[in-house]
Order: structure tokens, then sequence, then C-alpha cells
């Protein structure tokens, strides 16, 4: 018997707390700091970034590497791996039992002109379990089908989509409607795209689809513009699956048939991106349709509306998105009331974005944080300076009172600060990225507080200051006295609140709360409106900001979204150096607005 454990035996290895902590920061565990920790390591340590991808839950981290994205044309590359669609006619309404659930089976259901009649009853092929699939499953799956979409792998198996198509009213009328002789060429594009539409009733369908809470946010939606994928041949079904996708097409009655090629002529009106964003959202909704137990997809099939198909796919995802907590949160979930409840599920989603967006950004800038490249406008010290010093003092951070920030964005923002100028050599690219991150956020949260105080005199922060008026506000107990009455000698705090009040003032005539005007300005943004923006504007916008002299809050903050549109900088009202620039570099990226 020796003493001596073998060199193989792996319980005399040294346990590394980094694993503990890599796995938490993946679970969206970690306290803030922790994770900053973690991010600072991963964005310089390339075998930490490769330890992590074996772990089962890193499809964020993923999301943020280096990797092939979806070609642009892949939408085309899966038509020729489609099934079989067949025309199943309609019984007469008359026939139609009601189910009395969801789960209830229904050999004939009643159709309604905009219902959704299923065309193929062929069982899924798809390689992911039937059940419900988890947060982590339904992020695996998007990028795993994005991914292999790049290496010529189509989303779908021979037998993968259960094709769904909306029925017209004259579909009721003719169960059987003769099919065309031949099909016009023009048509021979929609067929290739039918499988696409045929769940969806037109455009505005799509586009309610496309929001966060439906299919936006996927992570095979949500691709980098940036990223420049591999080319990839247009592939497209030919033979007889295409002679099957033609026979379906000209199965449906006339009236349908158009709204197809109507949905396709407005989808192909839109701009490159928003044309490439809604193609992608139809293609995780048809596979996530087709994924779906069939009771589940009763319920989204069954309804006689394209709102009420809309409030079925929105119980579902949210349902999923709850199955798919990690446990520790489920169980916080359910021990809280239902009230308390609605609360931390808002909070759980909005950390949920944060993390989406940040990994985002940072995949976004990944080949520069990895050399150390310091970002723009921090790569030279003035410039940091710059910044540093604007945001102190038009948010008065020194002053514990009148800072313009909650007490927990205070140490967010100070922490940021602290931690990119002491950065050492090896995380300073990642500390000032983030450090411009946090400013940008800060910006948009608290750019209401950016108001220029007046030339002259002191601004209106106190009940004398509005006259007459004041006797309105400083009436106890009255709704605009207890709304304004904690925010007295606070600039501008004090005069928005009044302002919110003004149309109830009987009597009496607020006074002028702000300056409104260029000569009301000091220096140097007087300077800046008169001889800078105004003549850079166009005619139009000239005249729509004289339009709007004399009037407060409304001039200044004209004064501010003129001066971005030119990329110009308002002294003391934004950040230092070109706003479109800071946009560029420090926003969440470019959103498709639905």
């Amino acid at each position: 018997m020796h003493d001596e454990t073998t060199p193989d035996d792996e319980s005399t290895l040294p346990a590394d707390p980094f694993e503990a902590e890599l796995v938490a920061y993946l679970d969206g565990e970690l306290e803030p700091a922790a994770a900053r920790k973690v991010e600072s390591r991963l964005a310089t340590d390339a075998d930490a970034r490769a330890r992590a991808t074996a772990y089962k839950k890193t499809f964020d981290l993923l999301d943020f590497l280096p990797k092939p994205e979806p070609s642009p044309t892949f939408t085309t590359r899966t038509l020729d791996r489609l099934p079989a669609m067949k025309s199943k006619p309609v019984q007469p309404a008359t026939q139609q039992p009601v189910p009395s659930s969801p789960s209830q089976t229904v050999n004939s259901p009643t159709v309604a002109s905009s219902s959704i009649v299923p065309l193929a009853t062929a069982t899924s092929s798809l390689a992911f379990a039937p059940t419900a699939p988890n947060r982590w499953g339904l992020w695996a799956a998007g990028l795993l089908l994005a991914i292999s979409a790049c290496v010529g792998i189509g989303y779908f198996a021979s037998d993968a989509v259960h094709p769904y198509l909306v029925a017209a009213k004259a579909q009721r009328e003719t169960p059987n409607p003769a099919p065309a002789e031949e099909l016009p060429s023009t048509d021979h594009h929609l067929v290739e795209k039918l499988p696409l539409y045929a769940a969806v009733d037109d455009l505005d369908f799509v586009r309610e689809l496309s929001q966060p809470e439906f299919f936006g946010e996927e992570p095979a939606v949500t691709y980098d513009l940036t990223t420049k994928p591999p080319p990839v041949e247009q592939d497209k079904p030919s033979g007889a699956a295409f002679a099957k996708l033609a026979s379906a097409f000209k199965a449906l009655p006339p009236v349908r048939q158009q709204a197809i090629r109507d949905l396709d002529k407005q989808l192909q009106a839109l701009d490159a991106p928003t044309r490439e964003q809604r193609f992608r959202v139809l293609e995780v909704y048809t596979v996530w349709l087709d994924k779906l137990p069939a009771p589940e997809r009763k319920q989204v099939l069954l309804p006689e509306s394209a709102r009420g198909r809309l409030d079925e796919i929105r119980k579902l995802r949210n349902q999923q998105w709850l199955d798919g907590l990690p446990p520790a949160q489920r169980a916080k979930l359910n021990s809280l009331p239902a009230s308390q409840q609605i609360e931390l599920i808002r909070q759980l989603k909005e950390d949920e974005m944060v993390r989406r967006e940040d990994w985002a950004f940072h995949r976004a800038h990944a080949e520069d944080i990895v050399a150390n490249k310091i970002p723009w406008p921090f790569d030279t010290p003035a410039r940091q300076k710059e910044v540093s010093e604007f945001m102190r003092v038009s948010f008065r951070l020194d002053d514990a009172k009148g800072c313009r920030f909650e007490e927990t964005d205070r140490q967010r923002y100070n922490s940021a600060l602290t931690f990119a100028n002491d950065a050492n050599e090896l995380s300073r690219s990642i500390a000032w990225y983030g450090y411009g991150r946090t400013v940008s956020a800060m910006m948009r949260k608290y750019d209401k507080y950016l108001l220029p105080e007046p030339a002259t005199g002191h601004p209106v922060t106190t009940y004398e200051q509005l006259a007459g008026a004041g006797k309105f506000f400083s009436k106890e107990k009255s709704p605009a006295h207890l709304a304004t009455v904690s925010l007295v000698g606070k600039w501008p705090d004090f005069a928005l609140e009044i302002h919110k009040y003004a149309n109830g003032v009987k009597g009496e005539k607020l006074p002028l709360l702000g300056p409104a005007r260029p000569s009301d300005f000091k220096e140097p943004l007087r300077t800046f409106v008169t001889t800078q923006l105004v003549p850079a504007l166009p005619a139009t916008d000239r005249k729509i900001l004289e339009g709007l002299e004399g009037k407060w809050p409304d001039y200044p903050k004209e004064v501010v979204r003129f001066a971005k549109q030119q990329d110009l900088v308002a002294p003391g009202l934004m950040l230092p150096v070109s706003p479109k620039r800071w946009d560029s570099m420090y926003g969440f990226g470019p959103r498709i607005k639905p």
C-alpha cells in the first residue's frame, strides 16, 4: 500500500475559484463588481474564454466570441428542405365542435376568414425535444441554427416544418378551389418563400412579431451588422420540392394568394436592414411554431383574429421564459405574492436585456478589447479629463445632496471612472470602454437635467419667484404643492415640475421658467446658437427653432436636438466632441424600430 497519490488522481487537484465565478456569471447570478472582474478576465485571457465555451450555458458568451454569422441569403437556402404541403378541405361551419380547452382534439375546426389552417400533419424530425424549451435552450437553438446556416447546413430536416396558411373567406365558400393550370413566373419567388409567409396574416402581423416581447430579440434576429459572414451560394427549391410548394400555393383561394403577393411586395419595399430583420423574424417564428407541442400549436392556430393569435403567442413565450429561469430565481418567484412577482419578472427581464446589450457591445469591439486598445475619445489624457469634468460639473457629482444621479447610479458612475483611471496595462481598454458606456447610459437617463441657467438673475427654484401664481402651488395638500414642495431650491427640477401644472394655474400667468431665446443664454452657449447652430440649419428647421423662442423648456431642448442632427456640441448641454460618434461608439448598436 502506498501513501502517495497518483498524479492522475483528480481529487488532489486544487479547485479553481474562477470556474465557480464563471458559471455564476453565465447564469447572471454575480454581483456587478464580481461580474466586471470576470468580464475583464474574459476580455484579456484567451484560455479563460476557451474554458468558458465548454459549459452548457455559455450561449451569451458565444455571442461575444468571434464566430461566423448567418448569411443574409439563408432565407432561400432553407426552402429546399421544407416538407410537402397538402391542401386540406374545410368542413362546413355547422359540423364543427367547439373545443372546451386548447388541448382538446378537434377534427375539423371552424375556420374564420383570418384563421390559420394546417396544411400538413407530418411529424417534425427536428433534433430538439418537443417539450417547451428553457431560456438557455432557446438561446442555444437560435445560436446553433445561425452557425449551421453559415456552414451550409439548413435550418430544417427534410420534414421539419409544419406549414400553416391563412384561410380567406373564399376558402369556406369554395373548399377545393381549382388550381391554375400554370403558375405565372411572377409567382415563383412567392412559392420559394411560401413556408415563411404561410403562418402570418399581413405586414402588421410581421411587425408585431418583430417586437422584443415576441421574436425581435432572438439571437438569430439581432445579429451583428458589422460582422462579415463567409459568402454562401444561394439555394432555391427545385424539382419535386418546388412542385409541391407550387401546388400548395395554387390550391389557395385567389384572395389568399393576393394577400401573400401584397405581403411580399410590402416586405420588399422596406429598407434593406429592416427587410432583413423581418425575414429573420419570420424564420425564427416558423421554427418556433413547428417545435410547439400539438396542443400549444393549436392555441396559436385556432383564434379567429390576428390579435387573438398574438395574444396566444405572447402567453406561450412568457411561459417558456418563466420555465427557463434558473431554479433559484424560479423558487424566489414562486415564494412571492402576485403583486411582487410582477415586479420581479420586470426586473429579471430588464436585467436580461442589459446583459444581452452588454454582450452585443463587447462583441462589436472584441478585437480592440483583446488588443487592449484604448477607445475614442479616451485615447488622450486631455479628452479623458474633458469628459469626466463635464460629467462632474453638469451633474454635480461632488455634491451628495445636489447630485443629479440616484445614489446607485452615482456609485456606478464613480466605480466605472475609478476602474478606468486605476486599470492596469492588461485591462485599460475594457475599463475605458466600460466608462464610455456608463457615461452614455447616464446621459440618456439624466439629460433632462441639462437645461441652461439664465444669463442674469437666479433660476426659478421657489414659489416666491412665481409671483401671483405661487399661491396655486403653495396651497398645502393640493396635488400641485405635494408634487413640487420637495423640489424647492433645485434647478431645473422645480421649474420642470411647475411646468407640468402650467395649464392648471388660473387667474395668474406663470413667468418664464427658464431661458428660451439666445439672448437669455450664458456664454458660450449664446454664441454657439447664433454663430454655429442657426447658420448650419436648413431653412425649415431654422423656422421651427425661431417659432419656439420664448417657450420653455421647448426652446433649449430643440437646440440640443438640432445640434445632434448637425453633429455639433451645445456647450454645457452635451458631451464634448461629436455626438454622432458618441452614439456610434457607446450606444447599444443600430436598432431596427418595429
